[in-house]
């Protein structure tokens, strides 16, 4: 398998009643501002040693050991890989273990995976996103 450029960190925001109504998910999954990444990429980490936690408003919602997903990263790449080709500079979205919270107007969203930092994010409603 090729060399991992590194690892960061991703929130990945889902509008929960345009993924009700929608045939498909990119209208609630894919939205301007629904994918923010950070806070930098990581080159050296221990996918065996590393927790993500989800934070909203300060109180947590989900912690998992973040190599103990259904799948784990390095078997999900290969499995991939089976399917598609992969280039340098592509983003891949592990999602999470657990139910993640429904947002609200004025929360703040924060998505920890140790030895990477924290993503903190705040949810703004957009008066014209019907």
């Amino acid at each position: 398998m090729d060399v991992v450029f590194g690892y960061t960190i991703g929130n990945d925001i889902s509008e929960r009643s345009w993924q009700k109504s929608d045939k498909t998910m990119w209208r609630s999954k894919n939205t301007d501002t629904f994918k923010p990444m950070g806070p930098w990429i990581e080159t050296d980490v221990d996918l065996e040693g590393m927790t993500t936690t989800v934070r909203l408003n300060g109180q947590e919602q989900i912690c998992f050991q973040t190599n103990d997903m259904i799948t784990g990263i390095v078997p999900y790449l290969v499995h991939m890989t089976k399917y598609l080709t992969l280039y340098p500079g592509d983003v891949i979205w592990m999602g999470t273990e657990g139910e993640s919270p429904n947002l609200q107007d004025g929360d703040v969203v924060e998505v920890e995976l140790s030895g990477i930092g924290t993503l903190r994010n705040p949810v703004i409603r957009l008066e014209d996103a019907s």
